[in-house]
């Protein structure tokens, strides 16, 4: 029986994790800018067109944890968010958002989409994060 050493067993085991991950997920997380503090992806696969709207996930990753108000999980290393788009008003509207202890959408996580209720849509501040997901998603092409 042939040994492996800790470093290509770790290797072995991330790349099955990677794709139990992307098969579970069937995600095509995409990068399309950043911070310093951190870098933000879209998932190419969910952005799908519903009626006058569409709708996409993305995804933050933190270089660093950040704090979270929440005692019983005190940081967060990534999050991802539910946005509808308007494309014709150039408007967004969050509607979920997934913390998780990890990057990549890893680890122990907390939905706090209950705190969303009641948004509407707006328009992103010009030159904003925001307003590159909305003509990222806009722009795609999907399915109608």
């Amino acid at each position: 029986m042939q040994k492996f050493t800790r470093n290509a067993f770790k290797a072995i085991a991330g790349a099955a994790l990677v794709l139990t991950f992307a098969h579970a997920q069937a995600a095509d997380w995409r990068r399309i800018g950043g911070t310093d503090a951190g870098d933000l992806s879209i998932d190419a696969a969910s952005i799908k067109q519903k009626g006058d709207v569409r709708e996409a996930w993305s995804m933050w990753n933190f270089k660093q944890p950040r704090a979270n108000n929440e005692a019983s999980f005190p940081s967060l290393k990534s999050y991802q968010d539910l946005h509808l788009y308007n494309c014709k008003d150039k408007t967004m509207r969050l509607t979920r958002e997934v913390i998780y202890a990890d990057n990549n959408g890893a680890g122990d996580k907390r939905d706090h989409s209950e705190a969303l209720k009641g948004m509407t849509f707006a328009k992103p501040a010009p030159d904003s994060v925001a307003e590159l997901m909305l003509i990222q998603v806009c722009a795609a092409d999907v399915a109608k």
